[in-house]
């Protein structure tokens, strides 16, 4: 029984090591002309390249967020939403990793950008 507990643990070890290094590899997936979108309540409100720097308020009807585009990658800079979950994720440039505000069900995810950005500010 030990040697099967010890061959479980060992692929279970490696099994958890693979999922880990797959993360790593795809959370940062550079995009070709990456631009953001903003989707509150599930639906798109804005698209913006991120080649732009801007900053603009998110009103979420019960609060807001200061979303900011700068040097390529996006940010929630400003909540007042009461965790700051979005504030504390920091700035993405690329890859699977989306910013979520859930108090005010905002998201923004990176996605390939195209010649048609919705909104530049």
């Amino acid at each position: 029984m030990n040697r099967k507990f010890a061959v479980a643990s060992v692929l279970t070890a490696l099994a958890a090591a693979a999922g880990i290094v797959v993360w790593l590899v795809i959370r940062n997936v550079p995009r070709e002309n990456p631009a953001a979108e903003i989707y509150l309540n599930g639906e798109l409100l804005k698209t913006v390249s991120l080649a732009e720097e801007c900053e603009f308020t998110v009103d979420c009807g019960n609060g807001h967020n200061t979303v900011t585009v700068r040097g390529g990658a996006v940010s929630v800079t400003e909540a007042d939403c009461p965790d700051k979950v979005c504030v504390r994720t920091g700035a993405i440039s690329g890859g699977a990793v989306p910013i979520v505000c859930l108090p005010h069900r905002l998201e923004i995810r990176i996605v390939d950008g195209s010649d048609s950005v919705d909104a530049e500010i």
